[in-house]
Formats: C-alpha cells, sequence, structure tokens
C-alpha cells in the first residue's frame, strides 16, 4: 500500500487591497505562508497597495504574484485585450519588486478561453483559479485549484463550484466538510481532520477586504490558529513552492 501523501499547507490572497497588511501580520506571527495577488488598479473601485507596502511583504518573506493590470475577468475579452492585461500586470509588479514576478492569479478565478495559454507565453510559471474543495492542485500548473476560502460560502455556492470544475467524489467530501458544524471556524476543523488523514495540498485562500466586509476576522484568526497548529514548518509553502 503506497505511503500518505504528506500534509502541505499554502495559503493565497487576492485583489492586493491595503487590508493585505493585516493578514500578512497575522501569517507573520503564526509563521504561515502567504501568496499575495496583486493587480496595478481595480476597476471594482476597491483601493490596491501602495508600492512601499508591496515591498514590504515581499521583504518579509511573502510572494507577490500578479492579477493582470486592471483586475478585469478574462472571459469575454479579446486575445489581445487578455494578453495586454496579463503582461502589463506582471511588468508592473516586476518594476515594483525589482525582481521576476512567476505566479500569476486570474480575476474571478476564471480563465477564459485565452487565459492558461497566455499565463504560460508571458513567462508565468503557474496560475492559480477558484476552483474549490481540492486537495491537490491539479495536473495543469495554469488550472491551480484551491481548497476553501475563507467566506461563508451556501451549499448551491459549493455546488456550483463543484460541478463547473468538473465534480469529483473526492470534492465532495471537502464539500461536506465545509457545510458541517456550526460556523465557520467548526467547518474548518472538519476539513483540517480530512486534510491530516488524507494528506495533500490544504490551501487556504480569500480577500482581506471581504474578511473586513463579512466582519470575519475572528473566524480568520481561528482557523489560522488551527492550520499553524496541523502543519509542521517544512509543509509551509508559497503557491509557487506548491506548484513546483
Amino acid at each position: 500500500m503506497p505511503d500518505r501523501v504528506p500534509l502541505r499547507l499554502t495559503t493565497s490572497w487576492d485583489d492586493g487591497h491595503p487590508l493585505d497588511r493585516r493578514v500578512a501580520d497575522e501569517l507573520a506571527r503564526r509563521g504561515l505562508p502567504g501568496t499575495f495577488y496583486v493587480p496595478r488598479h481595480n476597476v471594482e473601485g476597491r483601493p490596491v497597495m501602495a508600492a512601499a507596502d508591496i515591498r514590504a511583504l515581499a521583504a518579509e518573506g511573502f510572494e507577490l504574484a500578479a492579477h493582470t493590470s486592471d483586475h478585469v475577468r478574462l472571459p469575454g475579452l479579446s486575445r489581445e485585450q487578455a494578453r495586454r492585461q496579463i503582461e502589463e500586470g506582471r511588468h508592473w509588479l516586476e518594476d515594483v519588486l525589482g525582481a521576476p514576478v512567476r505566479g500569476f492569479a486570474y480575476p474571478g478565478g476564471h480563465p477564459g478561453r485565452w487565459g492558461r495559454a497566455l499565463a504560460r507565453e508571458a513567462g508565468f510559471t503557474y496560475a492559480r483559479t477558484t476552483r474549490m474543495l481540492c486537495l491537490e492542485p491539479g495536473p495543469d500548473p495554469f488550472a491551480m485549484g484551491t481548497t476553501a476560502q475563507i467566506f461563508h460560502h451556501g451549499l448551491p455556492a459549493l455546488l456550483r463550484n463543484w460541478l463547473r470544475h468538473g465534480g469529483g467524489g473526492g470534492r465532495l467530501g471537502v464539500l461536506s466538510d465545509l457545510r458541517s458544524g456550526a460556523g465557520l471556524p467548526a467547518a474548518m476543523a472538519v476539513l483540517f481532520a480530512r486534510a491530516r488523514r488524507q494528506g495533500g495540498v490544504l490551501h487556504l485562500w480569500s480577500h482581506s477586504w471581504e474578511i473586513e466586509q463579512r466582519d470575519l476576522w475572528a473566524a480568520f484568526d481561528d482557523i489560522m490558529a488551527m492550520a499553524a497548529d496541523l502543519v509542521p514548518a517544512d509543509g509551509r509553502l508559497t503557491n509557487e513552492g506548491v506548484s513546483r
């Protein structure tokens, strides 16, 4: 019988909101990894971290990754529009950091018709989606899956995510975990117990602005404490580390 896959942990945070600094402080306090996907602007009107804050996160050991130039969703764009958003977002972030940027997340989580090929052509080594309910990132580094969002998703939303991204019996187990327990931390505790038994990659993600909007900071703190207790230091990786 093959050995169980060791459990690894990664976290990611979308949209580059200034409240990402608060997320980073909590991650650093607990020795947890984080990948922050940052656009240059956000057409939805939300603010984005200043260049100094972006550089500060990188200096603290977090991974900074691209999220298009303007946080524009790729489905519906022409190939040239999508290419420009992807490439300009990467070039801007590399200019801010003075270092290569290897990771990318699709705004809204969907690559559309062109996204995966264009992310590869732009020189990224991986791209993250919002495919949830996974305890492995999947075989395609340009369609990286996740496990759970720190957010109160109802059953219809979880079922839509399960169906939209190909279903699968293993993902149904994670879906069931996320619908168990009284409250988000309790449901995550059930999921974490599965992850401990099964191994693989526990990928938690969210938006700092949404945590603020939904008053989820206490839940976020509880969940990060559980994650830190669950996974030893050598199993804590950035999204890039998981993609290798």
